[in-house]
């Protein structure tokens, strides 16, 4: 098992940096990955949750239970669409995280790999399912911009498949998907890498439990905070 200290950098970064390697073009999912968010997602969640009188969750239930597209993890979580809208409640989830995003930060080790990539003259990118002025306004924040080449949301505030906007981001970008590898912590993002043709590793310290990772992929690295 892939278990990473914090303040081991030089380990996470020998094992990523081995993948990355001999590829030209580092994909990032942003959220999970580079960014410690999920705690922020599940205190959003719960306060949506009580205002439904629903069950809230704690952080285990969560990774447990998110996934893509976010409307089947709100039906599990009990939200009934036939009474409320659900573009009602997925952008009134966004606006309650764009207010308390800047509590957040990014994870430890991710300037570190961010600059060791970009030592490299490697193309970098980020492909999230955030939409796309989130994303740019929340990158920007964090001081993290410069590091890339391309940042891909999507259209909406719906938090639905990325896949589409990989294969713009792929086609931009104008780099082999042979020479191209995607990093993110989700099952999505194993299944839109391999939609892409990439080669992909997961991360098990964001949105999804490393079981629910190993379950799926073989490349999976936990990084202990």
């Amino acid at each position: 098992m892939d278990r990473i200290k914090k303040t081991g950098y030089e380990q996470i970064m020998h094992k990523l940096l081995n993948v990355i390697s001999s590829k030209k073009h580092v994909v990032w999912d942003w959220n999970g990955t580079l960014l410690d968010d999920a705690h922020h997602a599940v205190n959003i969640m719960n306060h949506l949750l009580s205002e439904h009188q629903l069950p809230i969750i704690n952080q285990k239930t969560y990774k447990e239970l998110f996934g893509f597209p976010v409307k089947n993890y709100y039906e599990k979580l009990g939200f009934d669409f036939s009474k409320i809208n659900f573009e009602q409640l997925s952008h009134k989830f966004v606006d309650h995280y764009m207010q308390g995003v800047s509590q957040c930060r990014p994870f430890l080790h991710s300037k570190k790999l961010l600059q060791e990539v970009k030592k490299q003259n490697k193309m970098q990118s980020i492909l999230s399912a955030s939409d796309q002025d989130s994303l740019n306004h929340v990158v920007s924040h964090f001081q993290l911009k410069d590091y890339f080449d391309h940042l891909f949301g999507i259209d909406n505030k719906l938090a639905g498949s990325k896949l589409n906007r990989g294969f713009d981001l792929l086609k931009e970008a104008g780099v082999p998907a042979s020479e191209t590898v995607l990093i993110g912590d989700t099952d999505h993002d194993l299944e839109v890498g391999k939609a892409l043709g990439v080669e992909v590793v997961l991360l098990a310290h964001g949105h999804q439990s490393e079981e629910r990772l190993r379950q799926v992929h073989h490349q999976v690295i936990k990084i202990e905070l």
